[in-house]
Parts: C-alpha cells; structure tokens; sequence
C-alpha cells in the first residue's frame, strides 16, 4: 500500500515533490518531519538550519523515482512564497495534548494559515497531532475541522508508531481534479438535449462541476445523484491521475416511462413495446413508399410513387384479331401516386384609415418588423394575431378545391399518364 501511494505521488508530481510542514508554533512539525523522514527516506540525513530539511530518492516502481523534499516551515514567514517552493503543504496541528500550548491558544494562528492557503494553488491536508489519535476526543475534532475548513483532514501521534500512509492518503486527495467521466445508460445517450431526463442530468453536473476543484471533491456529484429518477450507481477517483468516473444509471421503470413520452403512446411492458415496434414497422414501410417521391416534390414540384411488383394486378390473357393478324393481349393495372407541391399566397391588409394616420401606422409596423419580426406577427388586432390571419386565409385556399375538382384533376392526370400525351389545355373558371 505504501509503494502504491508514493507511485501515485510521483506520477501527480512528475516525480518531485517538495513537501512544506507548517502549523502553529509546539505542534509538532519537528517531530514530524523527523519521523516521517524515517519512513520515507530512511538512509537520508537530516538538514539543520533555520528549518529542518531532509531529501532523497525513492524508488516507484520499476523505472520511476520520486524525488523527495520535506522541509519545516516556521516562523512569520512560513507561508510566504510557499505556493512556489511547494508543491505540497501539510498542517500540523494539536489537540492541546502535545507539548504546552493549549488548543484554543492556536486556532488563530491555525485559522489564518488555513486561510492563506485556501487562497493559493498549494495542495495541504491537516494533520491533528495527538497522543491519542484513534480517541473518541481527537474523532470529534477531526470532524469538526474537516467541516469548518472543507479539507481533508487526519489524526496521528506523530512521535509514535504511525506509518502517515493515511496522510499522504489524504494529500493525493487535495490535489486538483485533472477530469471527469459520466458514464449514461446507452438508451439515455441517444436522447434529444431538451429531453426532461437529459436536461435534468446537465443542470446537476453544470450546478455541481464547478465545485469540483480537488479529488478531495468529488463525492459532491455522487451526492447530487443520490436522488431522482437517475442515480450515481458506483463512482471512483484515481489519485494518480486525478481523474473521476461516475456510473450513472436509471430507476426502475424509467425506460418504458421516457420511451413513452418520446413516443407519444403508453408503453409499460415487453409486449406493448412489441406491438408498438410491429406498428412502426408498417409506418417504415410506407414512408420509405412515399418518401423519394415526397422529396422530389419538395425540391423540384413533382413526384411520382411508382407502383412495387407485389401491387401489380395482373389479368388474363386475351385473343385478339386484327384483320388477318392474331395476337395476344396481356394487360396490368396498377396504382401510382403524383405528388404536386402548390404554392399558396396569403395576404391581409388590417391597417386602415386616413392618409396621414394610415401612413404613420404601417411606418410602425415595418419598423417593428425590422427590430423583432417574431413580435410583430404575435401582434394582436382584432381579437386575431397577424399570424392568425394568414393561416386563415392559407387554409382557405389550401381547401379550394372540391371534389369534383379533384376528380377531373385526377382523370386529366390518369389520361397523360396513359396516353402518354404531354399536351394540356387548362381552363380556369
């Protein structure tokens, strides 16, 4: 576990990590650096100055090292430039059990080196120095600092026997977030961005992404997804790339209850799901029958379906004579469809009256067309808007034709086609 952990740090660090001790005065940060240094680096010897210091190499694995730095920081100047010297910082603190300084003697101090760097780039964990670190006493206040300074924090006797495997735990915590990855059911994927589900699932992860700044975060978006018709099913963080990947999956019952709404029909079970595809599969066929046909109207003003074989109506044979020729006849029938696109032109004139007054409102009108044409057709006149008015004059003439119009329209049709004359005469009473 421990090469695992100094892996992870070489490869968060590129391999060299300077680490700041820093607290309130006679918490323990000597003590600290010296025993930790023991586990770490334990063939390096330790620099005596104005700050202890102890460096060295450590083997990761099988070709990388990290190279090591931990040095004490103290005095009014501890915190200064350490965002550049560091690249990482851990705070020790005390429960008031270590040496003579009492607890409430050192949260202003505690407070402010918390606050300072809070405001810089330096990833930092707290640490409780305690002689009785897995105390009930020393829990509570390890809760309670975690909650004030939202920063990981951990308890350890560090004069005593502790490994700090758990405190370089939590400082590869505290390191920024490098990415995230959301896993959706495959369903959910292929579903519009204004879908309800979709949308509710962006809105959570643009709330919470931006508050996810360390590793030590991520458990935020888990959260978000603790409630709601999707779930956070499992999610995991890698300390050694700072990476986070969420899978998110759907309650019971919401792939029938969104396939519903995107359908527009009630599909509970397997069975309506297998009735509902059958009747799909009769709507595929037609459109694809209609569909070229339909595009060549669009571009071009006319389509043609042309019959399929399975449409043919084919009749018997007939003998015919033709003076002394005898011959054969074999007739089909068959029905084809003539798309035609028509043009319709709507027209409304509701602004009336005098020269001058008429003038200066139709004026009104093309300028508040020019600034929001969307508006001026949402203008109400008359108990109608104005868009109102030529759909109703659209629709007027769109059911101009009667029947018996279209079917002299359909028989001049039927005769070109089979008589294959393109000559047409047209007459409009």
């Amino acid at each position: 576990m421990w090469n695992e952990i100094l892996e992870s740090l070489a490869a968060r660090t590129d391999g060299s990590c300077a680490l700041g001790v820093v607290g309130p005065a006679q918490c323990g940060k000597s003590t600290f650096v010296r025993r930790f240094a023991s586990i770490a680096l334990p063939s390096a010897e330790p620099e005596e100055g104005e700050a202890l210091q102890v460096q060295g190499e450590i083997p990761c694995g099988e070709k990388q090292t990290l190279h090591l730095q931990i040095k004490e920081r103290k005095g009014e100047t501890a915190l200064k430039g350490i965002s550049s010297d560091c690249t990482a910082a851990i705070v020790i603190v005390s429960d008031g059990s270590i040496g003579d300084v009492a607890r409430s003697n050192q949260i202003e101090a505690e407070e402010q080196i918390v606050k300072t760097l809070s405001g810089q780039s330096t990833p930092f964990v707290l640490l409780i120095n305690s002689k009785d670190s897995k105390g009930e006493e020393c829990a509570a206040l390890r809760a309670s600092l975690e909650e004030k300074y939202a920063v990981p924090v951990c308890c350890a006797d560090c004069a005593g026997g502790e490994d700090f495997q758990e405190t370089l735990e939590n400082l590869l915590q505290a390191f920024p977030v490098s990415g995230i990855e959301i896993d959706l059911p495959d369903w959910i994927c292929v579903l519009p961005q204004d879908s309800k589900i979709v949308a509710d699932i962006l809105s959570k992860v643009r709330e919470i992404s931006p508050k996810i700044t360390r590793v030590w975060d991520c458990g935020l978006l888990e959260k978000a997804f603790s409630e709601g018709d999707v779930y956070c099913a499992s999610w995991e963080s890698d300390v050694s790339t700072g990476r986070a990947h969420y899978a998110l999956a759907a309650k019971e019952g919401m792939f029938y209850a969104v396939l519903s709404e995107e359908c527009g029909a009630e599909i509970g079970d397997d069975l309506r799901l297998m009735a509902y595809v059958r009747s799909l599969r009769d709507a595929k066929v037609f459109y694809e029958k209609f569909k070229k046909a339909m595009d060549c109207a669009d571009e071009y003003g006319y389509g043609v379906v042309m019959p399929m074989e399975s449409e043919l109506a084919l009749q018997a044979p007939e003998l015919y004579r033709k003076g002394t020729k005898c011959g054969i006849k074999l007739k089909a029938d068959a029905t084809s469809y003539h798309i035609i696109k028509v043009d319709i032109h709507s027209e409304v004139s509701p602004i009336a009256g005098e020269t001058a007054r008429g003038e200066q409102i139709a004026k009104g009108v093309v300028e508040s067309y020019e600034k929001d044409p969307e508006a001026l057709w949402n203008t109400d006149m008359f108990g109608k808007t104005f868009k109102d008015m030529v759909k109703e004059g659209l629709d007027e003439k769109s059911g101009a034709m009667t029947e018996e119009v279209r079917g002299k329209l359909r028989k001049a049709v039927t005769r070109i086609v089979n008589e294959g004359k393109g000559g047409v005469l047209c007459i409009l009473l």
